[in-house]
């Protein structure tokens, strides 16, 4: 088994006799059940298009770059595929209902995408996966694979924060789960890391789908390419140094040439040495112009060496053949250390092709990415171990497991000397601890405790005489929370509870021992100001009365004065 590190190594593991039966019995099973997903995978998908047309597309997106990658997409697809488009904003607003494409409808599918928009308020995540369901629902067609292509640069955004909080938690709690039950693979692309990242990973992952980042607009056409790759499965031609070989079983080769510069041209060479460009462009020779890739499609194609001249970064070349590179499928997301076994080999006409001649002189190998965008070749053997069940039966194997999360690409190839043949696999790593990814637990909201049935009032005994105890209950009396029944104390306080005297019933809110004494302090305080007044009144008083008592003498004596 090898395993896979961030900087691309790998190692073997040693295993016992036993280790290695168990492993192979685990291998087979999920290897049968690979083989039954791989039986039970339709042809063509029912695929929507749910495009972000928010305000903030105008800054992430000034080119509008995501119109053409969604043509590109849209022009992948084959004829027993359809397509739809829904714009989305504050609510989601279909442009285009599913649509097979084909010579009188091509324009019309394409056209669909220059509807697209940056003139929207808000970010209605919900609505817009509402609606995208709800079309596959109305629309979709029995054996049709059915999955939505969510992209957005913002978050859930409908101007009111509790209202976004709320349609967060219906998606996880309800979209999620209708799009599971009714099959509904939901393919995300956060455009830039400003974007809600851990909720579109988390829909991606809940579906059995594949997340990408796109960090910025130059990314958008290998994103959706990614995304095609892994909902669609497409034959494929590996690129080296702008060359691919063609051989006669190719009726037909799509090639996505990106470029470095807006103002580079492309030219496509032909075996027998003559360029092709855009100006040549014709009935067996289509090319769709972009800012920073140029698509080219040929048909029936010359056996031979062909070359991109004046391409640079990622190339892919898709093909219709006869003769395919098959694998099993593999779930695009996984745990760290996980096992994963690959298998590939190739058909012909829909059949194992496991002719001696032929496989003697293939080589069957991987070329895998990592994270970190180092990469690493590994061999694969039909010698009836590390995954492969039957020796030199034409299927090729290995096991591997991954030891650090993020993002891997396999390019898995079949190569001899008169022919090549390539399958991309796309997948997510998840760290252990969020593997189950579990919806965020929901916010502490500030809550009123529930109002009991009314309870008869407990009258602490320190009350009567609260200035003989200044730390005892008599100020939690004088606030206006209630106290709760015993048996409803919750789990956490328990211990806390333990500690406390058995006068004092358990609350769910408690009061500093400071605030207590304060609250104490302040009411001797007012009592005694108010003792204090009264005492002052009645001396007053009494003053007042003595004084008046003595003119009353004064005038009685001077009267007894007078008359003698």
């Amino acid at each position: 088994m090898n395993r896979i590190s961030s900087a691309g190594t790998a190692y073997g593991a040693y295993k016992t006799p036993i280790t290695w039966i168990l492993r192979g019995l685990l291998l087979l099973g999920l290897l049968a059940g690979q083989m039954t997903l791989a039986a039970e995978r339709s042809g063509g998908v029912d695929a929507v298009l749910i495009i972000d047309s928010s305000g903030s597309m105008a800054k992430n997106d000034p080119d509008k770059l995501r119109v053409p990658a969604a043509k590109m997409f849209m022009s992948l697809l084959g004829e027993d595929d359809r397509i739809g488009l829904i714009s989305f904003s504050d609510n989601g607003y279909p442009v285009l209902h599913l649509t097979a494409p084909d010579p009188d409808t091509n324009a019309r599918i394409l056209a669909s995408a220059d509807k697209v928009s940056s003139r929207g308020v808000y970010t209605n995540l919900h609505a817009a996966l509402e609606k995208g369901l709800a079309m596959l629902e109305k629309e979709g067609r029995q054996g049709q694979e059915p999955m939505l292509v969510l992209m957005s640069d913002g978050k859930m955004d409908v101007g009111d924060t509790d209202e976004d909080w709320a349609l967060t938690q219906k998606l996880r709690d309800e979209l999620i789960g209708k799009a599971k039950a009714r099959g509904v693979k939901i393919y995300t692309i956060a455009f830039t890391e400003s974007s809600d990242v851990d909720l579109l990973r988390d829909i991606a992952t809940e579906t059995e789908a594949l997340f990408k980042l796109a960090r910025n607009d130059r990314d958008l056409h290998e994103v959706f390419g990614a995304i095609f790759e892994s909902a669609k499965d497409p034959d494929m031609l590996p690129i080296k140094g702008g060359e691919f070989q063609v051989d006669d079983s190719i009726e037909e080769v799509t090639i996505v040439a990106s470029k470095e510069r807006e103002d580079v041209r492309i030219y496509l060479q032909a075996p027998d040495g003559r360029k092709y460009s855009s100006d040549d462009a014709g009935e067996d020779l289509k090319w769709f112009l972009s800012q920073h890739f140029d698509m080219i499609t040929v048909k029936k194609p010359k056996a031979g060496t062909w070359k991109l001249l004046g391409s640079g970064g990622n190339n892919r070349a898709y093909i219709v053949t006869n003769m395919a590179l098959n694998h099993s499928p593999q779930r695009p997301n996984l745990k760290v250390n996980e096992d994963m076994v690959l298998e590939a080999w190739l058909e012909q006409d829909g059949k194992l092709l496991n002719r001696e001649a032929v496989l003697t002189h293939t080589r069957f190998f991987m070329d895998i990415r990592v994270p970190s965008g180092e990469t690493a070749r590994f061999e694969l053997f039909d010698q009836g171990r590390d995954g492969d069940q039957v020796a030199a039966d034409g299927k090729y194997s290995t096991v591997l497991a991954y030891e650090n999360p993020g993002s891997y690409e396999i390019s898995l190839i079949a190569e001899s000397e008169t022919f090549s043949r390539q399958k991309t696999v796309h997948f997510e790593v998840h760290p252990l601890e969020v593997a189950s990814l579990a919806a965020p637990p929901e916010p502490v909201a500030e809550e009123a405790p529930p109002a009991p049935p009314e309870p008869e009032p407990v009258t602490p005994p320190a009350v009567e005489e609260p200035e003989a105890a200044p730390t005892g209950p008599a100020p939690v009396e004088e606030s206006v929370e209630e106290e709760t029944p015993p048996e409803e104390t919750p789990v956490d306080e328990q211990e806390a509870s333990e500690e406390e005297t058995d006068s004092e019933p358990p609350k769910k809110k408690k009061m500093s021992m400071g605030i207590a004494i304060g609250i104490f302090v302040g009411i001797n305080l007012l009592l005694g100001a108010i003792g204090f007044g009264v005492w002052w009144f009645l001396k007053r008083r009494k003053k007042g009365a003595d004084e008046a008592s003595d003119e009353d003498d004064d005038e009685a004596g001077a009267e007894a004065e007078a008359g003698k």
